[in-house]
């Protein structure tokens, strides 16, 4: 017998539509470390690895969401700035190595997403960086956040996870 209010499948949490399953598999983004994202020591340039991050999130709207990232900056003037980041740099990344970044929804709040990603290299799958970006979605306009509508929640609830992000390189 379960309490009224309680779904079956997540035992102890109230079923309501912002109590959502973790997602077996993350968001997934392959690409190659290209000549302009190395310096001169031959390496990637630490910033680069955010635009790695930033890449695969666009990839995430334009594979998951009802619109396009930049449909929605230029359509919908709607745009997600990062407001926290948390980092950290554990093996370079050289010319030529393929990365394979994997992104997973860690938290959803009213205006905010944090997001959790992790790039690998894929020819031997170490582990080279690991970041939590909280982004707020923002009226592009009104330069004012703004709450994320039911459509991009359910989207985000799609990919939230409550572990560390595990991509088996392939």
């Amino acid at each position: 017998h379960r309490p009224a209010g309680r779904s079956t499948a997540w035992p102890g949490r109230r079923a309501d539509r912002r109590c959502y399953p973790p997602r077996v598999q993350p968001f997934t983004f392959a690409t190659p470390v290209r000549f302009a994202d190395v310096d001169h020591a031959g390496i990637v340039y630490y910033p680069r690895f955010f635009h790695l991050c930033h890449a695969a999130m666009e990839d995430f709207f334009d594979d998951a969401a009802p619109f396009s990232y930049p449909d929605m900056i230029n359509k919908k003037r709607l745009g997600f700035p990062s407001v926290r980041i948390d980092a950290d740099f554990s093996a370079p990344l050289m010319y030529g190595d393929v990365v394979i970044v994997t992104l997973a929804i860690v938290h959803i709040g009213t205006t905010s997403v944090r997001t959790r990603y992790e790039i690998r290299r894929k020819r031997d799958a170490v582990f080279c960086f690991k970041a939590e970006i909280t982004t707020v979605m923002m009226d592009l306009d009104a330069k004012k956040a703004v709450p994320i509508g039911d459509e991009l929640r359910r989207v985000f609830a799609s990919y939230l996870t409550t572990g560390d992000v595990e991509h088996k390189p392939g």
